[in-house]
């Protein structure tokens, strides 16, 4: 595609299972191109578990002109599958058609050969068929025609924050650091790296505050420009200077924010402090109360913290019957199998301490809530598929919050897949070495969790 004159094309259309908006960096110019000379141009993104994110989006408004009427973007997500396909359509002035069909997504990693990818080109120029190009072209234009419901369309920025909020969308996380090869870790294979093939210029980017349309449909909207975010290393100062303090009758241990009255949350639950071993968060073997909601149970799930772990939280208070040191995060769940990674929506969860103060019942523990809708949610895309729903016994991995990205991710995993027989090993090689953290736990080594 980025061989191709933009003076020459009069369309373009793609349906991708997967997208961000640096993927677009190859044809950014043919955009612009097209753009300019009100052309049209119809983009169908796969938003699986909720995991594109708004700012993309938006962006990619801002590059295809909308709102206009040849400008069209369509959103899929779906409970019990994948929204997958990976086309790329091109029509000419001259009305000879062109495409990609492959394995590459429309991300950065897709678009310049950093991941391994497959595909064939089609093009009617040089002697293949038309009439597979024109099915192609079809099946993208039939998520505009008004007969598929299931398809969200943004027409314009507007359109975007209610597509937030039904979790359709995600918001844009903040950046993770590059995933590390764990050479000559305990329980971890030491594997090849690979580098892009080509490089690309930036795509021009607005970092943008969305303002629902009042009016609803296809009206357009004034978005304000955001401050441009703290470096992360700023970030992390501001966390490390948060003054904390233990509060009597809690144990030493518990760390708390001077003064608080309510609970802690996000970067402000942070006491800046790391993790024992520079590890990343834990590897925990689910039991019958963490595991409840994916065997369809009601209550209330929990997976007990080790007290090793809470010297990196910063509590405040929860005012009820008795005083509860507690701290509250954003939680992202999700499930890694065999045929791809599904992540539920995102929800909240808190880390709460129980049995120390005057008058209550309880052994001294700390827990944070597994939410029930993003387990169930899980388990019914396990169940869907044929694959087994993770239970009492099953590892799982629990990335700790940090200053940059202040939210907790619980990763499950597919029985059998090459990843959970490694965790189940890490696991029980720390009982049998009495390694484990608190009970059923052991650390997370970096480089061991797939990238989000």
């Amino acid at each position: 595609m980025d061989s191709h004159k933009p003076e020459t094309i009069r369309y373009l259309r793609w349906q991708s299972g997967y997208f961000g908006v640096d993927g677009l960096a190859p044809i950014v110019s043919l955009i612009q191109s097209l753009a300019k000379r009100s052309l049209p141009i119809s983009c169908v993104l796969g938003s699986n578990g909720g995991e594109t994110s708004d700012q993309d989006v938006v962006n990619l408004a801002d590059l295809i002109g909308c709102p206009r009427a040849e400008a069209k973007i369509g959103i899929l997500s779906y409970t019990t599958g994948l929204f997958h396909p990976k086309v790329y359509h091109l029509t000419r002035l001259d009305g000879s058609q062109t495409a990609y069909v492959g394995s590459a997504n429309l991300t950065l990693p897709g678009v310049t050969g950093l991941n391994v990818e497959a595909g064939i080109i089609l093009d009617s120029s040089d002697g293949d068929p038309t009439q597979p190009l024109k099915e192609i072209s079809a099946a993208i234009d039939a998520w505009f025609d008004g007969t598929r419901p299931d398809a969200a369309i943004v027409y314009n920025t507007a359109d975007i924050p209610p597509l937030v909020t039904s979790g359709l969308l995600g918001v844009v996380p903040a950046p993770r650091p590059p995933r590390q090869s764990p050479a000559g870790t305990s329980g971890t294979t030491a594997r090849a790296g690979l580098k892009p093939l080509v490089k690309f210029a930036a795509v021009p980017k607005k970092i943008l505050t969305l303002q629902p349309n009042p009016a609803g449909g296809q009206g357009v909207s004034t978005p304000t420009p955001l401050a441009t975010p703290a470096p992360a290393a700023a970030v992390g100062a501001v966390a490390a200077a948060l003054t904390s303090a233990p509060l009597s009758p809690f144990p030493p241990y518990i760390l708390f924010a001077p003064a608080a009255t309510s609970p802690t949350s996000g970067a402000a639950a942070l006491t800046g402090s790391t993790l024992p071993g520079g590890a990343t968060g834990l590897v925990v073997r689910l039991n019958k109360d963490s595991a409840r909601h994916f065997s369809g149970g009601d209550g209330t799930a929990n997976v007990s913290v080790p007290v090793a772990a809470i010297g990196a939280i910063r509590f405040g208070v929860l005012q009820g019957k008795h005083v509860r040191p507690r701290a509250e995060f954003e939680l992202r769940m999700r499930f890694v199998s065999r045929i791809g990674i599904q992540v539920a929506v995102q929800s909240a969860t808190n880390v709460m301490v129980y049995g120390y103060a005057p008058g209550e019942s309880g052994h001294g523990d700390v827990r944070m809530l597994v939410p029930a809708g993003p387990a169930r949610e899980i388990r019914d895309f396990a169940l869907g598929m044929g694959m087994p729903v993770p239970v009492a016994g099953h590892p799982m991995i629990l990335e700790w919050p940090t200053p940059t990205d202040p939210s907790f991710k619980a990763t499950f995993v597919e029985a059998g897949f090459p990843l959970f027989n490694t965790l189940d090993g890490m696991l029980t090689t720390a009982v049998t070495n009495g390694q484990l953290v608190g009970r059923g736990a052991t650390w997370l080594t970096p480089g061991l969790s797939p990238i989000w």
